[in-house]
């Protein structure tokens, strides 16, 4: 049986769910929170407060658009937490759900690998759903199967 992730996120952060291929069951496996340049995971690792990648530095960017420099950064530490899990073999199937910006940012900061493993990408913010509401929704958009999504 394979480990399929759906991640559902924004420029806050985002919630990491293992689940089988029918997308019945999620399991909370990360919560990412990302606020004032730091990086929170609460999956049991103890990695619990790093530095964004770029946080503090200035550039003419953050200044023409502090917040959309923000959401990119958010994007890049997601996108980096999960590359990491992919180094690790932690899943073999991805489900992206995100607002339609943040998606792009998210996908343009996935590595090739994990890009590889996208099978569906959900332009809705669905952060606020509860577990069996995001289930319902899900097996609504996604094809499941044996070897879905």
């Amino acid at each position: 049986m394979s480990i399929h992730w759906v991640l559902v996120g924004d420029a806050a952060g985002a919630k990491v769910y293992e689940s089988d291929a029918k997308l019945e069951e999620l399991v909370l496996v990360d919560t990412i929170t990302v606020t004032n340049g730091h990086v929170r995971h609460d999956d049991g690792t103890n990695k619990s407060n790093e530095q964004l990648p770029g946080a503090g530095h200035d550039s003419e960017q953050a200044e023409a658009d502090p917040h959309k420099e923000s959401a990119e950064r958010s994007a890049r530490a997601v996108a980096h937490s999960v590359n990491d899990a992919d180094l690790k073999h932690r899943f073999e199937h991805l489900v992206l759900v995100a607002p339609p910006r943040f998606l792009g940012d998210l996908r343009a900061a996935l590595s090739t690998n994990v890009s590889r493993k996208v099978s569906t990408s959900i332009h809705h913010d669905w952060t606020h759903l509860s577990v069996r509401d995001l289930s319902e929704q899900l097996r609504k958009k996604v094809p499941v199967g044996e070897d879905s999504p």
